[in-house]
């Protein structure tokens, strides 16, 4: 029988970026009939796995935010830490599919639903055409192994985009490239209060103290990270140094253009309002947040692009009209590609059940909401007999960057919780 680490050792050699995890779609459906479970794909590529009469379904998703070096993910064991070596770890959430695959060599009774693409808008779980059958939905994303997840906010992906034009460079401008460096990075729900610097908005508040002028930009990696990188070509008549987080290269004319009326653009980018929104005193965790994910420019179209997130649907009514209503006054269309919403917390029987058992390996554990997004209130919905869902997983620090860290004696408990439940 593997182990959970052999079993995420196996799964990491395997590329599951976000819409690049075909291969690993392919080795679930291959696990699960070796393990003797009837396994069913759909449309959107969720797998749903069935043995016996399961009281319970466990499920993680199998894509991962990918960055660095990554999908190539080399392994970086120190002590009871595990990391990558210049690349997103994935044990978010492939700890969380690593112990499902390890529950299944061991039980008979068990489902197990392993979503697709989570990270890039939660689209498996709200495409899902696939039947729970299980009363109760364990989910194994979260990311403090004191905590059970009874509820998490619901987000919005905001596109910005407005088309430009060129105009030549005046005499006397000089061209530079700046390049953000030494920011750490984060995700845009469970870090989005910790002050976490956007390289994005570094960026932009140089650019508007030099009155700047924009040539192009690439700025941020994913709509749910905190940008840890930026590049930007402009034009300025101010003599320019490096800054404790830019460095200013002198590029040679080489027939630029520069965007007409980039300084409006710069400015609207400078004054959006990073991070949390207002904060929930109840559940001691931000109510409502924005974050600045990718700022691009392609031939001629210049997008922004926001994840939004609430714990109130109500709310998030509201940051989606007021996001568009700010980037409207600079000339911005908007478009909201993906919703889902809140999962309301919750404390059921199952919760209370979970609880009891974990206590045992872990004995601070306690009830919470996170300001991030889980799949359960989208499974939920989406099943037709009524039930009821929790989330619980291992400490993992720092997910959605290259300074993603798991704990693994914090997984070793999670497992046994895990098979404690099962054996309810």
């Amino acid at each position: 029988m593997k182990s959970v680490l052999e079993l995420f050792e196996e799964i990491s050699a395997i590329p599951r970026c976000s819409y690049e995890s075909d291969e690993l779609k392919d080795y679930l459906l291959d696990y699960a009939r070796k393990t003797g479970f009837e396994a069913k794909v759909d449309e959107a590529q969720n797998v749903l796995c069935k043995k016996g009469e399961p009281k319970v379904c466990l499920q993680s998703h199998y894509d991962m935010v990918c960055l660095g070096d990554a999908p190539k993910v080399e392994l970086v064991y120190d002590g009871d830490i595990l990391r990558a070596k210049n690349s997103t770890l994935g044990a978010d959430n492939g700890m969380g599919v690593a112990i499902m695959l390890y529950c299944m060599q061991k039980y008979d009774n068990l489902e197990t639903l392993f979503t697709a693409n989570e990270e890039v808008g939660l689209i498996g779980a709200s495409n899902l055409k696939l039947e729970i059958t299980a009363p109760n939905i364990l989910n194994i994303d979260s990311e403090d192994e004191n905590a059970i997840c009874i509820g998490c906010a619901g987000g919005s992906d905001v596109i910005c985009e407005k088309k430009i034009e060129f105009a030549p460079l005046q005499k006397g401008e000089k061209i530079f490239k700046a390049t953000v460096v030494g920011l750490p990075g984060g995700h845009s729900g469970v870090d989005i209060d910790k002050n976490v610097p956007s390289s994005i908005k570094i960026l932009a508040r140089f650019l508007c103290e030099h009155d700047c002028e924009l040539i192009d930009i690439k700025a941020g990696e994913r709509r749910n990270s905190v940008a840890r990188d930026a590049v930007a070509t402009f034009t300025c008549r101010d003599n320019l140094k490096d800054t404790k987080h830019i460095e200013i290269t002198q590029v040679e004319d080489s027939g630029y253009k520069k965007i007409e009326n980039s300084k409006l653009i710069i400015k609207t980018i400078d004054a959006f309002s990073q991070g949390v929104r207002a904060w929930n005193k109840e559940l001691n965790i931000p109510q409502d947040s924005a974050n600045l994910g990718v700022v691009e420019l392609d031939g001629n179209n210049f997008k922004i692009i926001i994840s939004l997130r609430s714990m109130s649907d109500d709310d998030m009514d509201t940051l989606e009209a007021q996001t568009k209503s700010f980037f409207e006054i600079s000339g911005f269309k908007t478009s909201f590609p993906s919703r889902h919403e809140a999962w309301t917390p919750y404390i059921g029987d199952f919760a209370k059940e979970v609880k009891d058992i974990a206590s045992k390996y872990i004995p601070n554990i306690k009830f919470e909401a996170i300001h991030a997004g889980l799949e359960c209130g989208i499974l939920i919905a989406k099943q037709k007999s009524p039930k009821e869902a929790v989330s619980i997983g291992p400490n993992i620090r720092f997910p959605h960057s290259t300074r993603e860290e798991c704990d693994l004696n914090s997984v070793e408990k999670i497992k046994q919780v895990v098979e404690g439940i099962i054996s309810l």
